[in-house]
């Protein structure tokens, strides 16, 4: 009953789309830019695990005052579905259009998959502020935020994510959920494998090849290529750790 109760909450438009997330750092700041856009209007969040979520602020550590959290099946004021089967939920609500914005890049990576599967068309969020050069390639679901630069022919596949002020200069490839967090600086030719994450502040030089599913700390300098699997911190960077 609490189930389809929530699902009779959900205002559904022609362009409605779901958020998969409910962190207001991601889910929430992304949420933001689409209403302003007009393109899309979000109709929920969606919460890809079975059980209610609500979260307490008071047993939160943070001192930002204004941070949304979910509270009984709603976030930012809209419904929260949670449910392990969201794509058969949202689909039976006439919702047929997702932005993933899971921060654990493998579960990210699969719920990608869930919503192809299940032929849902996966939208791309770019800031209104952010520069792409027209010689660019965006895949599917692809996030950039605020004042981030992606450079001439340089290539994002499905799943990526550009954060704040990230330069990304000119033939970059960075492959499938990959996320790259603020400040970051690529040179040309940079090459990045599937499910990295590029920690904030880091510089790689040109012609560098980073490995999938391997972890750069902030704030280092990578001057040599990277393999899969590892983290790497320090100026330069020196690898600390293989996973």
């Amino acid at each position: 009953m609490k189930e389809k109760t929530i699902e009779n909450s959900v205002k559904v438009k022609d362009n409605s789309v779901a958020i998969v997330g409910w962190h207001d750092g991601g889910a929430g700041q992304i949420h933001s830019w689409i209403e302003t856009g007009g393109v899309y209007s979000v109709s929920c969040f969606v919460n890809p695990k079975d059980g209610d979520l609500n979260i307490d602020p008071s047993k939160i550590d943070r001192d930002a005052k204004r941070f949304f959290y979910p509270e009984f099946n709603s976030f930012k004021g809209l419904p929260l579905i949670s449910s392990s089967d969201w794509c058969s939920v949202i689909k039976k609500l006439n919702i047929t259009k997702v932005i993933v914005t899971t921060d654990n890049l493998q579960e990210k990576y699969e719920q990608i998959k869930d919503a192809k599967r299940n032929d849902l068309e996966l939208i791309n969020v770019v800031h209104n502020s952010a520069l792409v050069m027209d010689s660019a390639f965006l895949g599917e679901n692809i996030i950039i935020y605020p004042n981030a630069y992606i450079g001439y022919y340089s290539e994002l596949y499905t799943g990526v994510s550009i954060n704040t002020g990230a330069q990304i200069d000119h033939h970059n490839v960075i492959k499938e959920c990959s996320t790259i967090d603020p400040g970051v600086i690529f040179a040309g030719n940079v090459t990045v494998g599937a499910q990295t994450h590029v920690h904030t502040g880091t510089v790689v030089k040109n012609r560098i090849r980073i490995g999938s599913r391997s972890i750069l700390g902030a704030g280092s300098v990578i001057i040599e290529d990277v393999p899969d699997k590892v983290t790497v911190v320090g100026v330069p960077g020196r690898i600390v750790k293989y996973h």
